[in-house]
């Protein structure tokens, strides 16, 4: 049985769709019939900052294993439902190839609104750690707050459904 591939896309893989990739992972479960995987638009390296680690250790979700994966041209063609974690990485997508991702406020919660990096939030947010760390961890729980939504949703936008 082939499963449905669906894959969440950010800048560098170590944050928003890293964090959307084990939260639908979780959702799911391990009899589901999807693949879920993530990666990001700008090149690596990239390094999994420790309020991530944390909040993923906090839930139970061991992310050691995980390794930044950079989109390629194949990404879009390998997977059944894309979607860009924020608006810049829909109008990337857009402008490459002519395809308009829908962003993952749209199928978890039926708005429009971008998931914005900390950088994008926190000024000077690696000396701003702890700022920097509420922001990332409220934006994560409503990654995690919206899979029931995301489940219920996400065959509107692909054509599949979940099992």
């Amino acid at each position: 049985m082939t499963k449905t591939r669906i894959l969440f896309i950010c800048n560098g893989n170590i944050f928003r769709s890293l964090t959307a990739e084990f939260a639908l992972k979780s959702a799911l479960g391990d009899s589901s019939e999807h693949e879920v995987l993530s990666a990001g638009l700008v090149p690596a390296p990239h390094e999994i900052v420790t309020f991530v680690r944390e909040y993923m250790e906090g839930r139970g979700i061991d992310i050691s294993g995980h390794v930044p994966t950079q989109f390629t041209d194949n990404s879009l063609g390998a997977a059944d439902l894309a979607v860009a974690m924020g608006t810049e990485h829909r109008d990337k997508i857009a402008d490459r190839y002519g395809v308009r991702l829908p962003l993952f406020s749209e199928i978890a919660y039926g708005t429009v609104e971008p998931l914005l990096d900390v950088f994008e939030v926190v000024p000077n947010w690696r000396q701003n750690e702890t700022e920097a760390a509420a922001y990332g961890c409220a934006l994560m729980d409503y990654i995690f707050e919206g899979m029931e939504g995301f489940i219920a949703n996400m065959g509107a936008f692909s054509g599949i459904s979940a099992k």
